[in-house]
């Protein structure tokens, strides 16, 4: 059984936010993110979420804490949807209470080109945890707009953190944290090899859409339009259309591109979004 815990990252809000609109959408990508980490309760996984108080009187706007701005929210639902995903007292649960890393060490985190203190936080916690238990996987939630931007060698639209432990530079503790769905829908495919988001070269059906780079819902978004069975995604940018090709699978596994008009095509794409002009067809449409 895969054995995972989940940090909420309240070291990523320093007051990013210019207004309460922005601090709602930040909260909405929140909801979605835990929204999917609810459906990996089905999978062959051991998964402890985990939060702090602090987190209430973190700043998200100039001068603003948290728990001002959470009182402002007027859409009902996403108040409650929040408060039971943040603030749960059964789920998620207050990591101080099951505090591992000792005051007596120092912890700090790279902001840029400068390291800042990170004692006392979930980082300083996942850090610990990570260190002393190799059974386990472990991810820090960030709100999105924040520092930590440094993109993770292995996984799209996942980053990295660097943390160092009692000031020896010379070996860096890394984190992996996201701050969008896509990014956890990565993490878990690379990470915990799920087959629902995993796409395995050596099968006989082609691949469903959670397996491919359409289940990236910030870059498209779907239509009611089929081809071959096959949903028809927007691409939000360009106005593309885009689908799984049903007639290929495994290694020959690809996405059909067109124009947004369909008359026109691109050309074929690779599982991740990778654009090869070369296979463009004129005989093709959608």
């Amino acid at each position: 059984m895969i054995k995972i815990e989940i940090f909420i990252n309240e070291v990523s809000l320093k007051g990013q936010y210019s207004t309460q609109k922005e601090f709602e959408e930040a909260l909405i990508i929140i909801k979605s993110i835990f929204e999917l980490i609810n459906c990996l309760k089905k999978e062959n996984i051991n998964q402890k979420n985990y939060y702090t108080d602090v987190l209430w009187d973190s700043y998200v706007i100039k001068d603003v804490i948290f728990k001002e701005s959470f009182n402002k929210i007027k859409q009902k639902d996403l108040k409650i949807a929040i408060r039971n995903i943040i603030f749960n007292k059964v789920n998620p649960k207050d990591w101080q209470k099951e505090r591992i890393h000792s005051e007596e060490d120092n912890f700090d985190y790279m902001d840029g080109q400068d390291y800042k203190d990170a004692a006392n936080t979930s980082l300083a916690e996942a850090t610990q945890r990570q260190l002393i238990n190799l059974e386990s996987k472990y991810l820090l939630i960030n709100f999105i707009d924040s520092c930590f931007q440094c993109q993770h060698q292995k996984i799209i639209e996942c980053y990295s953190i660097s943390i160092v432990k009692n000031n020896d530079t010379e070996n860096l503790i890394q984190l992996d944290s996201i701050d969008r769905k896509v990014g956890l829908q990565n993490w878990v495919e690379k990470t915990c090899q799920l087959s629902r988001f995993n796409y395995d070269e050596s099968s006989t059906d082609p691949p469903n859409d959670k397996q491919t780079i359409l289940r990236d819902t910030n870059r498209f978004e779907s239509t009611q339009k089929q081809h071959d069975g096959r949903k028809i995604y927007k691409e939000k940018e360009t106005g593309y259309l885009w689908y799984v090709d049903n007639l290929h699978y495994g290694k020959s596994a690809h996405l059909e591109v067109f124009d947004k008009t369909g008359k026109n095509h691109i050309g074929e794409s690779n599982l991740e979004g990778k654009i090869d002009i070369s296979k463009s067809d004129n005989n093709k449409s959608v």
